[in-house]
């Protein structure tokens, strides 16, 4: 089943099933948390049904196979991990794939995920097979933005954008499904995406998160006390709290500028305005920088000692 967030796309898709009019390679633009790979599996789902055209039936023998993730004309490439480039090899599979004939006698789907990862020898693999594809072939591209997608690819995509509901709406739906109430600076951290900040707080990260702000808040006030302490609750849950750690210090330089109605941690203020007063302004943008640049470099080289690497950017606090 599609999210609530998701029915005016996909009753817009829907119509041109309907009226057969769906283009050939569909490029659906959502951000991280809305739910892109369930919307995309229901529109895989449907080309394939073979008793409706509009919604999937879920009885007929090809909505049995794709429930089971076993449908022989339904094909996924996506990167081998996160933050990896899609292989040229991959895609090449995409094009034999394009061309073979239906096992079931009906349509093939192939799901590009996170599209804006085909790196350039990898799109111009594709190109051609975008272009004109074979009869009875759908592709249905993923992405989070247009940034890091080719041009080329782009302009062989019908595309479509899933508008995020706004936060309030998020904290409602999320509140919802854990039958609790939550912060609204949980939705603000993540971005808005419904299922990333479900993720969030059933994960416990909330909570954990909520200790680093405390510790790292202790640490920066001198003596400086319990540096690796700070660094190891950094690194718990891997470089996503280094990303975190950064929306927050960009909130305490928001609140030296006097922009505090923009903040994400509108329910931590206690700790932005401590932060704010104590660390003078050039040296929260060089650790904003820094923070940065190592959030990158985790991300592209996994072996590395996050936990080392975090201490050595705490150290920068205590040369105030």
């Amino acid at each position: 089943m599609i999210y609530p967030w998701q029915q005016t796309l996909w009753h817009n898709w829907q119509q041109l099933l309907e009226q057969r009019r769906l283009h050939h390679a569909i490029l659906l633009l959502a951000a991280k948390g809305s739910g892109r790979g369930v919307l995309a599996r229901q529109l895989s789902k449907t080309v394939l049904c073979q008793n409706s055209q509009t919604e999937p039936c879920g009885v007929c023998h090809s909505c049995k196979l794709f429930e089971a993730e076993n449908h022989p004309d339904f094909h996924v490439i996506k990167p081998e991990q996160e933050g990896k480039q899609i292989g040229v090899d991959a895609v090449r599979q995409c094009n034999r794939w394009a061309t073979e004939t239906s096992h079931l006698n009906g349509q093939r789907v192939i799901l590009i995920e996170h599209a804006d990862a085909l790196g350039e020898a990898g799109a111009n693999a594709i190109l051609k097979t975008l272009e004109e594809p074979p009869a009875g072939c759908q592709f249905i591209l993923t992405a989070q933005s247009l940034d890091r997608l080719l041009p080329t690819v782009v302009s062989r995509c019908n595309k479509w954008r899933l508008n995020p509901p706004n936060e309030l709406s998020v904290k409602s739906w999320v509140e919802s499904q854990l039958q609790q109430s939550i912060l609204l600076e949980n939705v603000r951290l993540n971005n808005g995406g419904p299922l990333a900040t479900l993720a969030f707080i059933e994960s416990g990260l909330n909570i954990r998160y909520g200790h680093l702000v405390k510790a790292f808040t202790e640490f920066v006030q001198p003596p400086h006390l319990g540096i690796y302490d700070v660094a190891a609750m950094c690194s718990a849950d891997g470089i996503v709290t280094l990303q975190l750690l950064s929306y927050f210090l960009v909130d305490c330089l928001k609140w030296q500028q006097g922009v505090t109605q923009y903040l994400v941690h509108q329910e931590s203020l206690p700790a932005v305005e401590a932060i704010a007063t104590t660390i003078p302004t050039a040296l929260l943008l060089e650790q904003v920088r820094k923070i940065n640049d190592l959030h990158r470099q985790l991300a592209k080289h996994t072996g590395l000692n996050i936990e080392l690497l975090v201490v050595e950017w705490l150290t920068g606090f205590m040369s105030k």
